[in-house]
C-alpha cells in the first residue's frame, strides 16, 4: 500500500472521532480560523479553495465569510471526511460549499480559478511538497494568496509532548523518519519560506499561532487522541495496559490543570505568500 492509500485508511477510520470534537476544535482553534481570515482574504464574493479539509475546518467558517456571493470548494482525500463535513454543512445550512474528493498534488481545476487557497495542517502529510505547492499556486488567480497553517515543534506544544511523551510505549508509537510525512514535518519557518519563495510566491511570510486548547480532563484528553489519531492503538490495550496508561496520563497532564480544567498550549505556524 503506497503512502497515500495508507493516507485514506487511515483518515477514513478516524473520521467519526473528528466528527465527534468538531464542535470542541471549532472552538479551541478560533484563532487559526481568524488567522485564515485575514490571511486568505475571506470576504463576501470571494472563491476559496480549502485543501485538505478534513472534517470541514477551516471550510465552513470560510464559508459563512464569504457570504453573500462567495464559495468554497473543499477538497480531502478521504470520502469518509468529506461525508462528515458535507453533513455538518447541510446541518449549519451552508449551500455555498462544494466537496470534492481529490489530492492535493493532483489538482483538477483550470488554471487561476481562485482568489485564495488554505490549507489546515494537511501539507506535511504530503509526499511531494513542492507539487502539492506548485498546484496550490497554479489554481491561484495572481495576486492571490495561499494560506496554509502548519505545526510548530514539538516542545512549543505541551497539547502534543506531554500526552505523546505517556503514550510512546504503551502505543509503540514511532517518530517518522526525517523529511516523512507526519505532523511535525514542517516545523520550521525557514523550511516554509524556503518552500513558497521556491514555487514562485512573493510576500511571504510565516509567523507563529499559541492557543490554549482546553479540556474537561486528563481523561477527555485521552479520548480526544484516541478518537482522532489512534484509534485503533488504543482499542488493542489489554485493560490492565489501559488503566496504567489512563493513570500515566492523569499523573503527566496534573500541572496543567487550571481551576479544575486542563489547558494545554499549542503552537501553529502560519505561512502565506502571494501569486504574482
Amino acid at each position: 500500500m503506497d503512502v497515500r492509500e495508507q493516507q485514506k485508511k487511515h483518515w477514513n477510520a478516524v473520521a467519526g472521532g473528528w466528527a465527534a470534537w468538531f464542535d470542541w476544535t471549532t472552538r479551541n482553534f478560533r484563532p487559526v480560523a481568524d488567522w485564515f481570515r485575514d490571511a486568505a482574504g475571506w470576504k463576501p464574493g470571494a472563491r476559496i479553495l480549502d485543501v485538505a479539509c478534513g472534517a470541514g475546518f477551516p471550510a465552513l467558517a470560510a464559508a459563512t465569510s464569504v457570504r453573500p456571493g462567495g464559495t468554497i470548494v473543499a477538497a480531502d482525500i478521504s470520502p469518509e471526511m468529506l461525508a462528515v463535513a458535507s453533513s455538518r454543512a447541510r446541518a449549519d445550512g451552508l449551500d455555498n460549499i462544494q466537496f470534492v474528493e481529490m489530492d492535493a498534488e493532483q489538482l483538477t481545476f483550470d488554471d487561476a480559478s481562485f482568489d485564495a487557497v488554505t490549507n489546515a495542517y494537511g501539507l506535511m502529510f504530503c509526499p511531494d511538497l513542492p507539487r502539492a505547492i506548485g498546484e496550490a499556486r497554479r489554481v491561484l488567480r495572481p495576486g492571490g494568496r495561499f494560506a496554509l497553517v502548519t505545526w510548530d515543534e514539538p516542545s512549543k506544544s505541551p497539547f502534543f509532548s506531554v500526552i505523546t511523551a505517556v503514550a510512546a510505549p504503551f502505543l509503540s508509537l514511532q517518530t517518522p523518519a526525517p523529511g516523512a510525512p507526519g505532523p511535525f514535518r514542517l516545523s520550521s519557518v525557514g523550511q516554509l519560506e524556503s518552500l513558497l519563495r521556491d514555487a514562485g510566491f512573493s510576500d511571504v511570510g510565516v509567523e507563529g499561532l499559541p492557543m490554549m486548547l482546553e479540556l474537561a480532563s486528563a481523561s477527555e484528553y485521552l479520548r480526544v487522541f484516541s478518537d482522532v489519531a489512534w484509534k485503533v492503538r488504543v482499542a488493542t490495550l489489554p485493560e490492565t495496559d489501559l488503566t496504567r496508561f489512563r493513570d500515566a496520563i492523569a499523573e503527566a497532564a496534573r500541572p496543567y490543570m487550571v481551576d479544575g480544567r486542563l489547558k494545554l498550549v499549542a503552537t501553529s505556524l502560519c505561512a502565506s505568500g502571494r501569486r504574482s
